[in-house]
């Protein structure tokens, strides 16, 4: 048995306009070829767990799943794909939290933090440490902040579940993290390339014009397809795996 594990969510449910299996089969698709060339675990939690109300939650389980036997684990979205020649990312850290920094849109960022506050009243957030969650890297020993991610919920739910269009475990996180002093490393945007239609690295060099390679494909590992509608997010996420599964066999 591998001794890392990279595990999504990828679940189906009543609450979403779209279902998430329309984008995340090309997840599935590309973490699952790479995983088996890797000798890595893949795991993927498909089954919504009752205790919630939206299954963005669901992503806090995974101890409650697979236990303690996983030395490293990477966890990331379901509108994520990895690049199929992509370096180990638990060659990356040692016993830190990684996470990649979040400036997409800092008004989102920072009516979410707003919205969240009132959880954390003796909490400071720093935008410039603000991270995205879609790609996180942990250890075993991290399982106590899944725990209280938990616990906090259970506590917090009626009042979680009425806050809308800023986020949901991303922020909390933040505030958690912040809260226990946790030890972190922050990733380079390499390892979570979200908001890529912003960054122009769907483009390539057109005035060399002499490699037609996107810039996302070239310079990134993860790409995670975050910031447009979702009904962009399959096609460009469909165009991508079909332009490059023959490199995944």
């Amino acid at each position: 048995m591998s001794k890392n594990l990279i595990y999504t969510t990828a679940i189906n449910h009543d609450t979403s306009t779209f279902h998430n299996s329309d984008y995340s089969q090309y997840c599935l698709n590309s973490w699952k070829a790479w995983c088996d060339k890797n000798n890595t675990d893949f795991f993927v939690i498909d089954k919504h767990d009752s205790r919630y109300e939206y299954p963005v939650w669901n992503k806090d389980l995974i101890f409650e799943h697979v236990g303690d036997k996983y030395d490293k684990i990477v966890y990331v979205d379901s509108d994520t794909m990895v690049k199929w020649d992509a370096p180990s990312p638990f060659d990356l850290y040692d016993n830190e939290f990684c996470t990649s920094t979040d400036r997409a849109s800092l008004k989102w960022i920072l009516n979410s933090i707003d919205s969240y506050q009132q959880f954390f009243p003796d909490v400071k957030i720093n935008l410039d440490t603000y991270f995205n969650s879609g790609v996180c890297m942990f250890t075993k020993e991290h399982r106590p902040i899944f725990d209280s991610l938990i616990e906090f919920y259970e506590r917090n739910s009626a009042k979680l579940d009425k806050i809308k269009g800023v986020g949901k475990v991303q922020t909390v996180l933040n505030f958690m993290l912040e809260e226990k002093n946790v030890k972190r490393k922050v990733l380079p945007p390499t390892w979570n390339l979200f908001s890529i239609h912003k960054k122009n690295m769907f483009r390539h060099n057109w005035q060399l014009n002499e490699d037609m390679t996107p810039f996302f494909i070239k310079y990134a590992y993860i790409w995670h397809f975050t910031g447009f509608p979702i009904e962009d997010r399959t096609k460009i996420m469909k165009q991508v795996w079909e332009q490059y599964k023959e490199y995944y066999a």
